[in-house]
C-alpha cells in the first residue's frame, strides 16, 4: 500500500504539470478539490491526530475506517501533488491505521475465532504504511513501540515493517520523500556513504622531497639546478635559513623571468595557502578547490616549518589506494550496501527483466 501511495501522490503531481496553466494555479485547484472532498467528508480534513487515536483505540466504524482510507487518501495525494504544503507524517499514519483496521476487520469476518485486535492490527498497518514510504525501518517499529507501549506487538510489528521495507525496496527506486529531490537531479543515496579522504592525513601521503631554495638564491642556480634533475614537479619552494616557509614559483614563472641575477625572493608567489600536516586530504582537496591551486605547501603543526608538498596527484592515489585496499580486504564503506547487496542486485534484475 505505501508503494500506491507513493505512487499515487507523484503520478497526480504529473497530471498537474502536464495541465495547460501556469504553475500558482495548481494549490488553488488542488485546494477546491479538497475542500470538496472535507465538505463531503469532514474526517479527512485537518492533521488527523484524532483519527489516528480513534483508529487504534479500536471502536471506529468499518465505515469511518473505508472514508479514511480512501478519501483521506485522495485529498492528501491531491494536496500534495497540487503543491501545497503539507506532511506525510500524520497522514501516512492514519491512512495506514485505517487499512490495517479493515485488514483485520476482514480476516475477522472470516475466522472469528483469531485471536486478533483491532487496535494492534490498526498498529501494525501504521508502521508499515510509514515503514514502506520512507524507508525508516527502525524507526517505525520504535516509534509504533514508545507511542503505545505494547511489547506485546514487537513481533508482528518486525514483521509486518520488514516485508513493506522490502518491497518498497524492490519496486521503488526513491522514497515518498526523496523523489521529488531525485526529480530535480540532485543524488539521494540509500545508505551512509563515509568521506574517505576525511580519514586520511596529510602527512600519510605527502612527498617530503620538494624543490627547496633559499629565498636569496639567484634565479640562474636554480635553473642550472633544475636542469640536471629528473624530477616531475611543476613548483619550487622558498624558505629561509631555518626552513619558514616564505612561498611557492611555479617553473613557468621561473623560466618565463629574463634577468637571470636576480633572487627568487622577487617573484616568490606568498599568497598562496598552506596545509598543516595533521590535517585531512578533505581540508587539502577543500583548500586546493578555494585557490584553484594544484599542489599545497606542508607545514609542520609543531614549528610550522615546511616539511614537504602535497600534490592533486597524492590524494588521487591515496583515494585509489584506500579503495582497492577495502575492497581486497572485503570492507564494505556501507554496512546497509553490504547487507542488501544481494537485493540490490535482485531488484537491477527485476528492472532489467521488467521495464517500466
Amino acid at each position: 500500500l505505501s508503494l500506491v501511495l507513493t505512487k499515487a501522490v507523484y503520478f497526480i503531481e504529473d497530471m498537474f504539470e502536464k495541465l495547460p496553466i501556469h504553475w500558482m494555479w495548481w494549490p488553488a485547484i488542488g485546494g477546491f478539490a479538497v475542500g470538496i472532498i472535507g465538505y463531503y467528508q469532514p474526517n479527512t480534513l485537518g492533521v488527523g491526530y484524532d483519527n489516528i487515536t480513534n483508529v487504534l483505540s479500536g471502536n471506529v466504524t468499518l465505515t469511518l475506517l473505508l472514508t479514511l482510507s480512501l478519501f483521506k487518501f485522495l485529498s492528501w495525494a491531491i494536496a500534495l501533488g497540487s503543491g501545497t504544503s503539507g506532511g506525510t507524517l500524520a497522514p501516512l499514519l492514519t491512512i495506514g491505521g485505517a487499512c490495517g483496521a479493515i485488514i483485520g476487520s476482514f480476516i475477522l469476518g472470516l475466522f472469528p475465532n483469531a485471536q486478533i485486535s483491532l487496535s494492534m492490527a490498526a498498529l501494525i498497518g501504521m508502521s508499515a504504511m510509514f515503514a514502506g514510504a520512507s524507508r525508516a525501518y527502525l524507526t517505525s517499529i520504535a516509534f509504533a513501540l514508545e507511542a503505545t507501549m505494547q511489547s506485546e506487538a514487537l513481533l508482528p510489528l518486525l514483521g509486518a515493517c520488514t516485508a513493506s521495507y522490502l518491497v518498497s525496496f524492490f519496486f521503488m527506486e526513491n522514497t515518498i520523500m526523496t523523489e521529488k529531490i531525485a526529480r530535480r537531479g540532485i543524488y539521494t543515496p540509500d545508505a551512509y556513504e563515509p568521506d574517505i579522504l576525511r580519514k586520511i592525513k596529510v602527512a600519510e601521503v605527502f612527498s617530503n622531497k620538494p624543490h627547496r631554495f633559499h629565498f636569496q638564491t639567484s634565479l640562474k642556480a636554480i635553473k642550472d639546478y633544475l636542469r640536471t634533475s629528473s624530477s616531475s614537479d611543476t613548483h619550487i619552494l622558498v624558505t629561509d635559513h631555518d626552513g619558514n616557509y616564505h612561498g611557492m614559483v611555479a617553473f613557468a614563472q621561473l623560466y618565463a623571468h629574463a634577468d637571470e641575477n636576480v633572487s627568487v625572493t622577487s617573484i616568490v608567489n606568498k599568497q598562496g595557502s598552506t596545509i598543516y600536516s595533521n590535517e585531512s586530504l578533505s581540508k587539502a582537496v577543500e583548500q586546493m578547490s578555494e585557490q584553484e591551486e594544484e599542489l599545497l605547501p606542508v607545514l609542520s603543526p609543531e614549528d610550522q616549518k615546511v616539511v614537504g608538498v602535497l600534490t592533486y596527484k597524492d590524494v588521487l592515489k591515496a583515494y585509489n589506494a584506500n579503495i582497492r585496499a577495502s575492497k581486497e580486504a572485503g570492507i564494505n564503506l556501507s554496512l546497509k550496501r553490504q547487507r542488501l547487496r544481494m537485493m540490490i542486485r535482485g531488484r537491477n534484475f527485476y528492472k532489467t527483466k521488467n521495464p517500466l
